[in-house]
């Protein structure tokens, strides 16, 4: 009892409080309904009180009728009228700030937003629905009466589950690229590019090795109309279609798994323990619940619901003791928010395949493939995150090779690799501060034409980074190619500066 009375570290108090539940003796009733009216305890502590009183089969309230005073040396005080927060009828009522649960409030587990379905034995999952735009115009001039617009804009949709026995994925994307002139008159000038693309994958594992099918569709549609209103003769309309449709069986070792959820949780642990905040590890069971909690708020603009959700699940694990401050609660948001933890591989994989597939090609100019192509497919993908989640080393591989190619067409090989390494750099209280990459890319093809072409690409990349604040970032980059003989050197600095409102009011 004096332990669950006056102990302040909240693990040792909980422990205490629950052996009073569980040694069922009823002189233990005060001082869990003492626990249980104090503002200043923490609220899963006093939640354990509770508890310990159902066992103990008392109310939660001490009794209205006050007990009499023990027998002492000196006469007792006269009773003094009660008031709000020491009546003996009346539970005290908590401040504001207590009765939300502190800095970030409570927000239970009934709270918690409906999780995403994912099998028990899935190994990682991940969605992702991406829209980009490039450049964009609509203008009217008045002089020449005449209005442009174009537009760049692209959708992909992405999902793919890893469970152990079997993984799939999908990938469904959009591209399109128009534009229209129309001046005054009878002159007009349209253009469409249109790409559509979808390919899904199906695994199923023994171990590490698997079985593997594949599919994959794409067509391009382009039109241009450029209408001569004065000249008839000089009128040129134009469109064009191709089409892929290839499937593909093989089969393969291991496999690559983004493991960026992971690391958030990973860098939630050495927050709490770096603050001393750590009552235990973060086990599978919590990661789990921690990470389909993330993945059914990323529609959210904020990050509030996750930060509280995040806390209240922490607690209810009991990983988290008490009530994180302003201090904990920032360096939380920091991992939270962290961009720098998406598309993180981890693992090694390699395939190899056969593909049957069907080519359709404009008749101008001529395809150097068309028709049915069968052809040999071998990749491969390594990623490791080392130095607690720091220090990134990943690559890529492919090889492909036409097979039974008609004499009049040629037999193309290509293999290519790319090997790239990232530092990503942290301050004191988690706060991104840039990340470091070098990138190498090695290619190789022989197109089988004009005596059995052969190229060689080889290109590398280092760039750097910086989080200026909250609002800026430069990145500075230095390119450098070599393309049968030919060098190419480069340099890319991009620059993003912003301030943050100042103001002031009295």
């Amino acid at each position: 009892m004096r332990l669950a009375e006056s102990e302040t570290f909240d693990i040792i108090g909980d422990i205490a409080v629950e052996g009073l539940g569980t040694l069922g003796d009823s002189a233990a009733a005060p001082t869990l309904q003492k626990i249980i009216a104090d503002p200043a305890r923490d609220k899963g502590t006093r939640e354990l009180a509770r508890k310990a009183l159902a066992k103990l089969g008392a109310a939660s309230k001490p009794p209205a009728t006050p007990t009499a005073p023990r027998a002492t040396t000196t006469p007792p005080r006269a009773t003094t009228p009660p008031t709000a927060t020491a009546s003996p009828t009346t539970a005290p009522r908590e401040p504001a700030a207590a009765a939300e649960g502190g800095l970030l409030g409570t927000s239970s587990s009934s709270a918690l937003p409906a999780l995403p379905a994912i099998a028990d034995d899935a190994l990682a999952a991940y969605e992702r629905v991406t829209l980009a735009g490039g450049t964009a115009s609509l203008g009217y001039d008045s002089v020449r009466k005449r209005v442009d617009f174009d537009a760049d804009v692209l959708g992909l949709y992405q999902k793919r589950v890893e469970r152990d026995a079997r993984a799939w994925g999908v990938n469904v994307g959009a591209h399109v690229v128009g534009g229209y002139i129309n001046p005054e008159g009878a002159s007009v000038t349209r253009g469409l590019q249109l790409d559509l693309s979808a390919d899904g994958e199906l695994r199923f594992y023994s171990g590490a090795v698997y079985g593997v099918g594949r599919v994959a569709a794409g067509t391009q549609l382009n039109y241009v109309s450029d209408v001569d209103g004065g000249n008839p003769d000089n009128t040129l309309k134009d469109t064009r279609f191709t089409g892929d449709l290839q499937v593909a069986l093989g089969a393969g070792y291991g496999r690559v798994l983004d493991v960026g959820a992971a690391i958030r949780v990973r860098r939630l642990g050495r927050a709490l323990d770096a603050a001393h905040a750590l009552g235990r590890a973060i086990d599978a069971a919590t990661a789990r619940r921690l990470q389909l909690t993330w993945w059914a708020l990323r529609g959210d603009r904020s990050t509030y619901r996750a930060l509280v959700t995040t806390v209240a699940i922490l607690r209810e694990a009991g990983v988290l003791l008490g009530e994180p401050d302003a201090g904990l609660s920032y360096e939380l948001l920091n991992v939270l928010r962290d961009t720098q933890l998406f598309l993180r591989p981890s693992g090694f994989d390699v395939q190899l395949a056969f593909g049957e597939g069907y080519l359709q090609r404009p008749d101008q100019p001529p395809s150097n493939e068309s028709g049915r192509v069968e052809q040999l497919l071998a990749s491969a993908g390594y990623g490791a995150q080392l130095d607690d989640d720091k220090l990134e080393v990943s690559g890529t591989g492919y090889g492909r090779l036409r097979l039974f190619a008609p004499d009049d067409q040629p037999s193309p090989w290509a293999v290519g690799a790319t090997a790239r390494v990232r530092r990503f750099a942290y301050g004191d209280h988690g706060d991104p501060l840039g990340a470091l990459d070098l990138a190498a890319t090695l290619q190789i093809s022989d197109d089988d034409l004009m005596n059995s072409q052969i190229g060689q690409r080889v290109t590398g990349q280092l760039g750097f980074t910086w989080w200026i604040n909250a609002a800026s970032g430069l990145r500075l980059a230095a390119n450098v190619g070599e393309d049968r003989g030919a060098l190419f050197l480069g340099a890319e600095l991009s620059a993003t500066y912003g301030l943050l409102d100042g103001t002031m009011a009295r």
